[in-house]
This record gives C-alpha cells, structure tokens and sequence, in this order.
C-alpha cells in the first residue's frame, strides 16, 4: 500500500485531458475610412450653350455673402426647371392654411426643395393671418424624385409650383371654388361656372406681396396672363405699395410665350439656392442673369428699406458700409418657360 498513491497519480496524470491549442491570434481588421462628403453633380446630356452657362454660373459672385443659405435643409435641385432633377425633396405638409388638389397628392407631385416647400407653406399662413379662412390650394410641384410630369415640362427641379388664384363666389357664399378656374380679362369665371367666380384681387396680391418680400427665398418667375397681371399691378398702385416692391413685380409677373396663358393659376418658381449652385441652372442664355435675382432683391432693401432693413441687406450682401453702389445686370429670363 506504501507505494499505490504514486501509482494511483501516475494513472491520474494519464487519463487527464490534452488541453486544446489556443487559437492563433487574428489581428484586428483595419478601420474603414468613414465615407467622405459627395457633391452632388449634374449627370445629365449637356450642349455646349449649356456647359458655357455652367462656367459662367460656376463663376464667383463676391456680393451674394450668405443669402438663402440653409434654409432648404438637404434637399437639392440640379440641372434646370426643364431638364433636372430633385435630391432629398421636400413634401408639403397641409394645414388648415393649406391643401393640395386630390388629383395632385395621388399623383405624389407634391414634393420640392425645402426653399420652395416652406415658402408655400409660410405665405400660405401669412395670408390667412391676414384674410381670415383664406385657403391656398396647390396643382403640381414636382415628384419625389424629380424629372418630367404630365402634362407640366418644367416642374423638374422641386423650385416650380401651381398654386390656385383666390376667388370669392359672386352669390355670396362663403364657397371656394372645387378645382382650377379659368378667368376672363375682367376677372370673371368663364369656365366652368361662367360669372360666377371672381379673381379675388386683394388676396392674391397679399400671395404676391409674401412671395416677392420673403427674406429666405427668392422668386425668379411668376407666370399669370397679362389681365391678371395688370390687375395685380394696379391693386398694388392704388394701395400706395413700395415702389420698390411694384418694380420687382413687374419683373417677375409674366405671361409665358409658349403655353397656356396661365389665366386659371399662378405658376410660381424660384431661383437656384445659393448653396445649391453651381449644379442647379436658373436658365438658359439671358436668364444667366437670373443668378442674381437674390442680389436685386436685396438692393431693393438696401436702397428704399427701414435703417434696419438697410442693416440686414448690408449684411446678406456683404456690401461695403460706405454705400459704394455694385455694379449688377439686370433681372432677365425667357418668360415663356412656364409649364
């Protein structure tokens, strides 16, 4: 017995487990490089008149300073109105202000640039603020996506929209009309309902007045029939508005050449973004100037507006505090690219 313990451990030790190899050390992967930030690029087919516009919107505008910046979120438009396209498009959210046709919201062609987007959705409430139960309704902006829709040919870009007049039912009621109506000189129905809606001047003016006063968002065009357009203008005179302001409408309210008349809707777009540019294209060949429809509006301010107003512009502008006067072209643009 003196020697089984020995033995006994010996035995032990034998039927005891070979322990695993340890498993061979895999060095750690290494760090993907986090992505960096795309530009986004125009991929779209371009003609020489085209790539020279690109350069020459490409090229550096020392007075533009900081206006529009950053008020549209991540959207993007690229390209032109006519042949673009929509990233990171915005949809318009209704309110009791605001409501898009059925025909439009099941078509999903209410999408835009946050610039576009909100400007609606802002005059909308500032003019119900100012004419109580006031509704603005919208046709067409753009698709989520962006490109062409029927039966519009420049809605491509998310900065065009087709916003519905204001009109008031000659009967008296408070009833608005269901859809698109069509205005004659007098600014009377002639289809459908002949007489008896009227083109409600006063509201529409007020639209006008926000769309061309807005500090964050400049309108390039705002295409209505030349009828209209002048009853809008002689509102505008009677109620003793700014000349300033007068001035620029009668820049921006233009009948189209080559479509409808637009005698039953406003068709409002709005000049490229500046953070925006130079992938989003105002135009073609005069409407190159078109890039600088922020600066005029700016100008306006800075030369007739408050000492405050005159302060904010300066500052927007990054313009000289010795009032040097800069030396701009003027607001032009084929006015017959509407829808």
């Amino acid at each position: 017995m003196k020697n089984a313990l020995p033995i006994l451990l010996l035995l032990l030790a034998a039927c005891r487990p070979t322990p695993a190899p340890a498993p061979p050390v895999v060095p750690p992967a290494p760090i993907a490089a986090l992505p960096q930030p795309v530009t986004p690029t125009i991929a779209l087919p371009l003609d020489d008149s085209q790539v020279d516009l690109l350069v020459a919107v490409d090229e550096p505008m020392a007075y533009v300073g900081r206006f529009g910046h950053a008020t549209g979120g991540h959207s993007h438009s690229m390209g032109t109105a006519q042949n673009g396209y929509l990233l990171g498009g915005l949809a318009v959210t209704e309110s009791p202000a605001l409501r898009i046709l059925p025909q439009t919201r099941s078509r999903g062609f209410y999408w835009g640039t946050g610039e576009l987007v909100h400007l609606l959705e802002r005059s909308a409430q500032a003019v119900a603020d100012e004419y109580p139960k006031s509704l603005l309704r919208l046709g067409n902006l753009s698709k989520e996506g962006g490109g062409d829709i029927a039966p519009s040919h420049s809605h491509n870009s998310g900065r065009d929209a087709d916003v519905l007049f204001f009109a008031f039912d000659r009967n008296g009621s408070e009833a608005i009309p269901a859809n698109f109506v069509h205005f004659d000189d007098n600014g009377l129905s002639d289809s459908p309902d002949p007489g008896r809606w009227e083109f409600d001047t006063a509201r529409n003016w007020a639209l006008v007045r926000r769309w061309l006063s807005d500090p964050d968002v400049v309108v390039q065009w705002i295409f209505v029939s030349v009828p209209l357009r002048n009853r809008l203008l002689d509102y505008a005179l009677r109620q003793r508005e700014p000349e300033s302001l007068r001035d620029r409408a009668k820049h921006v309210l233009v009948q189209p050449r080559d479509s409808s008349p637009h005698a039953d809707h406003f068709h409002v777009r709005i000049a490229c973004p500046a953070d925006d540019r130079p992938n989003c294209i105002d135009g073609f060949g005069q409407t190159a100037h078109a890039r600088e429809a922020q600066v005029d509006a700016l100008l306006q301010m800075y030369a007739h507006g408050s000492p405050e107003e005159q302060r904010y512009a300066r500052e927007l502008l990054t313009l000289p505090v010795d009032g040097s006067e800069a030396e701009l072209p003027p607001i032009e643009g084929e006015e017959g690219k509407g829808e």
